[in-house]
């Protein structure tokens, strides 16, 4: 009876001491435990390793922003050959990097001061997510559902794997705002600042990246139908129109330069675009204010008539953007590379395909969600959690559309999970506590990967790719084998596309191929280059693109060399050692070195070309 009593006041003991830690302590253990983690895993961007090319180029971008403070200009020359690239990635987000790294400059020497901005800036967007995620979660469930909240989120790395140690890309700042700005509006339906904060919110995502061009579009859609049909939520549904359309534009104002406001672009914020939300705002505002005593089918032919009139008007300033983001790429840059790109694949297709690896795992896990927020909805009836709903459902739908939605998904799905695990009761005689915290432990997101591993590995499809040979790509991506590249005098060079944007990054070197659209000509020069059947045809676009060096690297390139697409073509020829007369080979620091390099020779190539003119008839 003593030893019973004993346990139970250590059970109360520990459960009152849980209770007394400060919130912010909870959230800066969630924050610790995920920096942690992905710096243990990965090391990513601390050691010296960028793990992802959007990290290697966005270092780029703001090296050289810190060089000239050129705000405007955001050409980089070291992609793309002598054209460069003008890139579309948004100067918003290379300024608090750059900054950070100068801050730490201060008393860091810069390489370390790069190194500790990795750590921080993806912990500091995370950090603003997941407390924006644990107030209003426990606004509406209390301090404990926040801290739940905080918990799940720790324990989902397909949500914050985009906030890993390393990731300085603007991938992590569209999901923070678009995520934040849909709970906002859930948790405080009746508070016009939130609604406002909101709205800055999702036009800073926009105004970051198109990526975030989905979600935004979902949101302004919901908050225009909340508004319609809900009188209490009018003021709230208009102060985040007007915020969104006020923060798009000056946005626009603040990174575009007059001189270019007419060169429309279909994948970054433009013209045509701010056009086009404003119509769109001016649509619901109508139908807010002036307008909210008319006919239901007035006030949505009131916002129509202005979408109207937006997309006529985006589609005037430049026809090609009606296809979308990507409309003005040329499809053979689509064809030899985007369709290859992992992100844009789809969760749907890989697990009919039998690749359960993550597919399975994730679609348990949102199928979890969907039904705690439905079940939460029968239960409140309210406004509020419908809207959530149609949130949940549509950040699903694009994560099974494309893998590049999956973070977004799998935050706003930890709510609805948050807040119904915390209500679970008893079952039969086991206890509340203990049913909730085997909910907890079951249906998080580590666990059904784990487990999702395990399906892959009994039922699923053979794997694409070995280890080894997954192992060996990865390797031509690592500091140590770029900088046997740093020696080289500098120069343009030719290489697999995966590794452009790492060679750019850790060396002197400017690069033809990398995986950014904005270079597709360039893209598709490099794609031509390796897979060229003749020497003839090698030598003429190696001198029209200027090309200083070819390199390939083991891990990527001798797989291709077995591939029937690649028969007879330059890579292959390389891959075995045998050049052309105008390339050079290169000697590297390391004999053993994964990459293997051949220097242009100007007058061989001027040779080869005259000579290949000579015997055309």
């Amino acid at each position: 009876m003593h030893s019973a009593t004993l346990k139970v006041s250590v059970e109360q003991g520990i459960r009152a001491c849980l209770r007394d830690v400060p919130n912010w302590a909870w959230w800066l253990i969630a924050l610790a435990f995920v920096g942690a983690r992905s710096w243990h895993v990965t090391g990513v961007g601390i050691y010296g390793f960028f793990g992802d090319p959007d990290d290697a180029t966005r270092l780029v971008q703001v090296r050289e922003l810190m060089a000239s403070w050129h705000w405007f200009d955001t050409t980089t020359m070291k992609f793309g050959g002598d054209a460069g690239m003008l890139s579309h990635w948004s100067r918003l987000v290379d300024l608090p990097i750059a900054a950070l790294i100068a801050g730490f400059n201060l008393f860091l020497p810069i390489e370390d001061a790069e190194r500790l901005t990795h750590a921080a800036w993806p912990l500091l967007t995370l950090g603003f997510l997941t407390w924006v995620m644990f107030k209003t979660t426990a606004k509406v469930g209390g301090d404990m559902v926040g801290r739940v909240t905080l918990l799940f989120a720790a324990l989902t790395p397909l949500g914050w794997y985009q906030f890993a140690v390393g990731r300085i890309d603007h991938h992590n700042v569209m999901i923070a705002c678009t995520v934040s700005a849909t709970l906002l509006m859930w948790a405080y339906p009746q508070r016009t600042a939130a609604w406002r904060f909101a709205g800055v919110l999702v036009g800073l995502a926009l105004a970051v990246g198109y990526e975030a061009l989905a979600p935004a579009v979902m949101l302004g859609t919901f908050v225009a139908a909340w508004g319609l049909f809900d009188r209490r939520v009018e003021k709230g549904a208009a102060a985040f129109s007007i915020a969104l359309a006020l923060t798009f534009a000056a946005a626009f104002l603040a990174t575009i330069p007059p001189s270019r406001w007419m060169d429309i672009k279909c994948d970054a914020i433009s013209l045509n675009m701010v056009v086009l939300v404003a119509s769109g705002v001016v649509g619901v505002l109508v139908a807010l204010v002036p307008g909210r005593e008319w006919k239901l089918y007035a006030r949505i032919a009131s916002i129509a008539a202005c979408a109207g009139v937006g997309i006529a008007a985006y589609g005037w300033l430049e026809p090609k953007c009606l296809g979308g983001p990507l409309g003005q790429l040329p499809p053979l840059a689509i064809k030899i590379w985007l369709d290859k790109v992992a992100e844009n694949n789809s969760i749907v297709a890989d697990f009919f395909h039998r690749h359960f690896s993550q597919s399975f795992g994730l679609l348990a896990f949102y199928a979890i969600a969907l039904w705690a927020q439905v079940h939460r909805l029968k239960e409140t009836r309210s406004a509020a959690d419908l809207f959530l709903l149609a949130a949940v459902v549509s950040l699903i739908g694009l994560a099974c559309w494309q893998y590049k939605y999956v973070s977004y998904a799998s935050f706003i799905s930890i709510v609805p999970m948050a807040l119904v695990f915390s209500r679970l009761g008893p079952v039969g005689d086991i206890g509340a506590s203990t049913i909730r915290l085997g909910a907890i432990v079951l249906f998080n997101q580590t666990v059904l990967l784990w487990a999702s591993g395990g399906v892959d590995a009994a039922v699923g499809a053979p794997p694409a790719m070995t280890e080894q040979v997954r192992a060996d790509a990865d390797a031509c991506s690592k500091p140590e084998a770029i900088r046997e590249l740093a020696d080289l005098p500098a120069g343009l060079v030719a290489a697999h596309i995966d590794v452009g944007a790492f060679i750019a990054a850790e060396t002197h070197h400017r690069v033809l191929s990398a995986p950014y659209h904005r270079i597709a000509n360039a893209i598709i020069a490099n794609h031509l280059i390796f897979s060229a059947h003749d020497a003839k045809t090698a030598a003429a676009l190696l001198k029209q693109e200027d090309v200083d060096y070819i390199a390939i690297c083991d891990g990527l390139d001798k797989p291709l060399a077995s591939s029937p697409d690649w028969k007879g073509t330059l890579k292959v020829d390389l891959v075995n050692g045998k050049a052309p007369s105008f390339l050079v080979p290169v000697g590297l620091p390391d004999p053993h070195a994964i990459y293997h390099v051949w220097k242009v020779d100007r007058a061989a190539l001027n040779l080869q070309l005259s000579k290949a003119a000579a015997s055309t008839p």
